[in-house]
């Protein structure tokens, strides 16, 4: 129903290309809009507001339009001819130029694109998503280090109020980063929400970029587009543990589960006390 309903809108023959975390992607020729469209359709509302006011402001070029159609909704973009960018070995150059990618990222969206903000202190959202991981493969482990953690989130919550909020990209890593005609863009903005910009940091170094150097470099680009203030120890720990959260739902929900292990080692790595990434 809601395929045909878009082509009949859109004068088009749109295919289905993949179907990643239950959201479906389209593409085809669109003679009402006489561009080829890239069309993402989502269940959750947060993330279609999300890709849908990122995409207005940061891509606007390419932005067309919004439909919610029943339970469904959908973002269509322009379709573009993109490369995935192909890493076996990042460069301490490479490590500045994406530092400097996210910081622009951060800096054009900030105060202009509208996303989810949450109104719980830092220990608030925690227990929420310990919450909905019980009855899972980690509500033991998750259990245990929220009750290591209970001394920090004090200290943590009265500090992360106080931290700077940008638009954060919310999955920034190497897979959402394309190359389009020579330059290095990011795509997929459902994930987008405010928070802190370490925030975005945590799963690029903690799976891609370990080495304390390349993260230095990558922090020197950043601060050449945007400001950043390295959180403290505890808001450190509580941070890293609310990201490993928010991957382990995403594991117990999907089978294909994209992200492997690296939920796990998140939280044996704050179970080990060591859960500050070494800059």
């Amino acid at each position: 129903m809601l395929v045909e309903f878009l082509n009949d809108y859109y004068q088009a023959n749109l295919k289905s290309i993949h179907d990643v975390a239950g959201n479906q992607h389209l593409i085809g020729y669109s003679k009402v809009f006489k561009s080829p469209l890239f069309v993402k359709i989502f269940k959750e509302r947060d993330m279609f507001y999300a890709e849908q006011h990122v995409n207005q402001v940061y891509y606007p070029e390419i932005y067309l339009d919004s439909v919610i159609f029943g339970d469904s909704y959908v973002v269509t973009l322009k379709d573009r001819k993109l490369k995935d960018i192909s890493i076996k070995k990042i460069s301490p150059e490479r490590a500045y130029a994406f530092g400097q990618l996210l910081g622009d990222f951060h800096k054009k969206l900030t105060g202009k694109a509208t996303v989810h903000q949450s109104d719980k202190r830092l220990s608030e959202q925690i227990q929420y998503h310990v919450n909905k991981l019980q009855e899972t493969e980690y509500e033991a482990i998750v259990n245990d280090v929220q009750q290591m953690l209970k001394s920090d989130f004090e200290y943590a919550d009265m500090e992360y109020i106080q931290l700077p909020k940008v638009v954060l990209h919310g999955d920034f890593s190497i897979r959402n980063i394309m190359n389009y005609r020579g330059k290095d863009i990011l795509i997929d903005f459902e994930r987008s929400h405010m928070g802190t910009p370490y925030q975005d940091f945590i799963k690029f170094f903690y799976n891609e970029v370990k080495e304390p150097a390349l993260r230095n470099e990558f922090i020197k680009g950043y601060v050449t587009m945007h400001d950043f203030e390295i959180p403290r120890k505890s808001v450190q720990r509580c941070l890293l543990f609310l990201c490993a959260l928010d991957i382990c739902e995403y594991n117990a929900t999907h089978p294909k589960r994209k992200f492997g292990e690296m939920p796990g080692a998140m939280l044996e790595t704050i179970k080990k006390n060591d859960a500050v990434l070494a800059l």
